[in-house]
């Protein structure tokens, strides 16, 4: 018996041992041949992209990166490759790296492509590299693109689309979106659009494209449309923080200042230099007190707004408490503090604003509206609401030669469909005595603003002015009846109805 366990303990050792051998004596797979220089990891990193395969590109250039004998050529590439994944602190890394051991235009190239994407990233730093891209390669056109865009930024539209031209001249998207951007920065917001929407759909350009486009669209009155823009760039690009900033601002111009409060606080996160982000947490803020106007609680408005002052003395905090007192229509506790947001940041276009609209409107006092309104204008001179309501104060200042010039400019803007410029275009006129050109005016202005007392009544002095009884009557017959009530009005068209000729 214990011969027959032996043998069977043996019968199941050999089988074992066999087995263990063949383990030992199986080769194992060859470990893969290490890359024999960074430009061999270039072309298979330029094979995988090609393939669609930029993850795997992407790490195959940061190990030609790493490599001791790699040049700047590789970081290069990185870059761009991590641009067109909107990684845009990776890229940035990348053309940092590249910029180092550069120099002359491949420099600047690296430097310029950094600045841009610095901006985006609401980096103060932006406009030096910028700087040094320049010096890098004065002429250059990734230089040139980043100057632009710095100077559009500074609000210098004039210089900035002088620049951007330059780029724009040798083609391409980036420099297309680098004149939106300085056109933008100028006022003429048609134009903006047209340069954005020749960018957006380039793969490299496309996030950044649509933010700008996204901005003209809101300044222009269709934040609704600007909309769903900004969160396709938000899901490509979740580390931009201009589209934070504009998505805030487009939540707020669509009356839903409570949802934009995520988007503020995150663009304050990402960009603690960007002093733009900071202030727009309060700009927020703002919004939401002023939210009680449209519930007719100004009072409400007013305890918040004191509150956020207490908070943060800021020139958008003043602006808003202002709001709120003019609602109520007190106009001497409006302009105390519409006089220090200004004092604050005399540059503030919405406080030149309000201060003009509280003479103009509260106070009676067109005259005296007229400087603030003009400041105004000159810090925002594509906001057309702004330019029409200078228009209208030149107007009523018996200015009519300065308001025409104004009101023109606004009524010849592409896409331009509200009645006011119009009217006080037809006011200016009639000032002027141009009684044709004013009745022009305020025809296409009754298309867009049927049965209008104003219109009726400018209409009715117009003709007046003309001599021309029958236009008069019937146009004076409909001011009364839309509540015309102007004495002057009324006696002249009695005296006419009459029979009385006008002399």
């Amino acid at each position: 018996m214990k011969a027959l366990m032996a043998v069977l303990v043996l019968a199941l050792a050999v089988p074992a041992a066999a087995q263990e051998k063949g383990k030992k004596d199986e080769k194992k797979p060859a470990p893969a041949p290490a890359a024999s220089s960074p430009e061999q990891l270039m072309r298979e990193a330029e094979q995988k992209a090609a393939a669609g395969d930029k993850d795997g590109a992407a790490e195959l250039l940061r190990r030609a990166v790493a490599m001791p004998t790699a040049t700047a050529e590789p970081s290069m590439r990185l870059g761009r490759l991590l641009e067109g994944k909107f990684e845009f602190d990776a890229a940035i890394d990348a053309y940092k790296a590249a910029g180092d051991k550069l120099t002359g235009p491949a420099k600047g190239e690296a430097l310029g492509r950094m600045a841009v994407l610095q901006q985006v990233r609401g980096m103060p730093e932006a406009s030096a590299t910028a700087q040094a891209a320049a010096a890098a390669d004065p002429q250059g056109v990734w230089p040139v693109i980043a100057q632009a865009r710095a100077l559009a930024r500074e609000g210098k539209g004039d210089e900035a689309v002088a620049m951007a031209q330059q780029a724009a001249a040798a083609g391409g998207a980036a420099a297309s979106s680098a004149l939106g951007y300085a056109q933008e920065a100028k006022g003429d917001l048609a134009a903006a659009e047209a340069s954005y929407r020749a960018a957006v759909n380039d793969p490299e350009q496309k996030a950044i494209a649509s933010i700008g486009l996204a901005r003209v669209l809101r300044k222009t009155g269709r934040a609704a449309e600007a909309e769903p823009i900004l969160r396709k760039a938000l899901e490509d690009a979740p580390g931009a923080v201009e589209a934070y900033k504009e998505s805030a601002r487009v939540k707020i111009a669509l009356n839903r200042a409570s949802e934009a409060v995520g988007d503020a606080a995150t663009a304050a996160a990402l960009a603690e230099g960007d002093a733009d982000a900071q202030a727009l947490v309060q700009e927020v803020g703002v919004a939401q007190a002023l939210g009680y106007l449209a519930t007719n609680q100004p009072d409400l408005a007013i305890q918040d707004l004191i509150k956020l002052r207490e908070q943060h003395d800021s020139p958008q905090v003043r602006v808003g408490l202002a709001r709120a007192y003019v609602a109520k229509r007190q106009a001497d506790l409006a302009i105390p503090e519409l006089q220090k947001a200004v004092e604050l940041d005399p540059k503030n276009a919405e406080a030149q604003y309000q201060l003009g609209f509280v003479q103009h409107m509260l106070k009676r006092n067109p005259a005296a509206a007229v400087p603030a309104y003009e400041k105004a204008v000159a810090a925002d001179p594509a906001n057309l609401d702004y330019r029409t309501q200078l228009g209208a104060a030149l107007a009523a200042a018996n200015q009519s030669g300065r308001a025409v010039e104004e009101l023109g400019k606004v009524t010849a803007t592409p896409g331009y469909t509200k009645a006011d410029a119009w009217i006080y275009l037809g006011q200016a006129n009639l000032v002027g005595k141009k009684y044709k050109d004013a009745i022009a005016a305020l025809e296409k202005a009754s298309t867009l603003a049927p049965s209008n007392p104003q219109v009726e009544t400018f209409l009715a002095w117009s003709y007046f002015g003309l001599k021309d009884s029958k236009n008069f009557l019937d146009h004076g017959r409909k001011a009364k009846a839309l509540g015309q009530t102007d004495a002057t009005l009324l006696d002249y068209l009695a005296r006419v109805e009459k029979g009385e000729p006008i002399k």
